[in-house]
């Protein structure tokens, strides 16, 4: 009996060292042939960010695994597929799983150290669904504010939209910027509508529907008006003010076909509303000139920042969104090594470049304050069986911490 036991045990350890070994070789085979060298500071600005290319997914702390597979992306097991969402609204499906449950595609999120707030229109688009996570443990509860028929309705029945864009908590007041949409009338085209819908948090009445702008159809069927939000640039934090990007754009011959190359813009708009106060403004021409050097704009922290990704050496210009006037010298990025190929990141007072350079994909983080490099990494092959890295783009996402 004693003999059989030694027996058991012994097969027992050597079937267990067999699989480990098994496992350590498939663990290995799945790596993928390259990973993310650190350069230069620090991996504490990476933290729960990856560089995906190749079939691989490089993280600054030396992890590595291919693409579709489930080791870094491991918190967000429950989705169909991790990056679907934001960032930002990843982390926020993790940390409140109950509360995003059947809620994860809801058209707006606001989030502080205090309340996370969820905002949807529903189908009839007569009325937004409101949900508060009180974070101080006292719950969640749920709104349903009507917001305001459009005037357009009775002769415009077939099409109609309306989308919640953006929400912020003012003090005791919850504010809901609404597109909406419709045709206007003789099938000329669709106005657009900005509207702040003014709620009190703690009994969901509807305070005040402040309209910010509506677009005018112009009596030139060729000419037609297009408005963009510029809002926060991390989907969830607050923010006190928004802006509209709104160009008036003609074509040039009107048989022609419709390209970029037969359009003239006629007019543009930056305009600011400052949720608190109500106002509004248009950015001045001193702002407005650096835009029209090419430049994208992007509010992140109160601030107006402007660049265009696909320049060789990209000025970073950050400008007060009311006067235009820069708050600091533009930062000059590096000069990339292969045009188109490249994103930049603002985010928690770091700027992130991810680029080309010298051949290689390379990260680059900026501290905004100081314009000191805080981290620099690039993407190195560790068989040279494998493809190059060489020219080659890596997406830079996030994972979450």
């Amino acid at each position: 009996m004693r003999r059989r036991y030694g027996y058991s045990i012994g097969l027992a350890v050597l079937s267990a060292a067999v699989l480990a070994a098994y496992a350590g070789a498939a663990g290995s085979d799945s790596n993928p042939p390259y990973k993310l060298v650190t350069l230069e500071g620090s991996t504490e600005a990476m933290k729960g960010f990856v560089l995906e290319g190749l079939g691989s997914r490089l993280s600054a702390d030396g992890r590595r695994e291919r693409t579709g597979s489930r080791f870094l992306s491991a918190p967000f097991d429950d989705l169909i597929q991790p990056d679907r969402y934001s960032s930002e609204r990843n982390q926020l499906i993790i940390a409140h799983r109950s509360f995003m449950r059947g809620h994860r595609q809801d058209e707006s999120f606001y989030r502080d150290g205090n309340f996370v707030i969820g905002a949807d229109m529903d189908d009839s688009l007569s009325s937004v669904k409101i949900r508060i996570l009180d974070l101080a443990g006292s719950g969640s509860k749920e709104f349903t504010v009507p917001v305001r028929a459009n005037a357009a309705k009775a002769d415009n029945p077939l099409y109609q939209d309306k989308t919640v864009l953006d929400i912020q908590r003012i003090e005791n007041r919850i504010h809901l910027l609404v597109r909406g949409q419709h045709d206007s009338p003789g099938n000329g085209p669709a106005i657009w509508t900005f509207t702040d819908y003014i709620v009190d948090k703690e009994s969901g009445e509807l305070l005040q529907a402040e309209e910010i702008y509506q677009t005018v159809p112009d009596p030139d069927p060729y000419t037609e008006t297009s408005v963009e939000l510029i809002a926060e640039v991390r989907e969830l934090e607050p923010s006190s003010s928004v802006m509209l990007n709104v160009k008036t754009i003609k074509r040039k011959d009107p048989d022609a076909a419709r390209s970029e190359q037969d359009l003239v813009l006629k007019d543009w708009r930056i305009i600011g509303y400052d949720y608190a106060s109500g106002d509004t403004w248009d950015l001045p021409k001193a702002g407005m000139d650096r835009l029209k050097q090419g430049l994208a704009p992007r509010l992140h922290e109160g601030k107006l920042y402007a660049f265009n990704e696909r320049n060789a050496e990209p000025l970073i210009h950050v400008l007060d969104t009311r006067t235009g006037e820069p708050l600091a010298e533009p930062l000059k990025l590096d000069r990339s090594g292969s045009v188109g190929l490249r994103s930049i990141r603002l985010e928690k007072g770091l700027i992130y470049d991810n680029l080309i350079l010298n051949k290689i994909p390379t990260v680059v983080v900026y501290e905004e304050k100081t314009r000191k490099v805080v981290y620099r990494g690039a993407v190195e092959r560790t068989d040279s069986d494998s493809q190059s890295v060489d020219y080659q783009y890596f997406q830079f996402n996030y994972y979450g911490e």
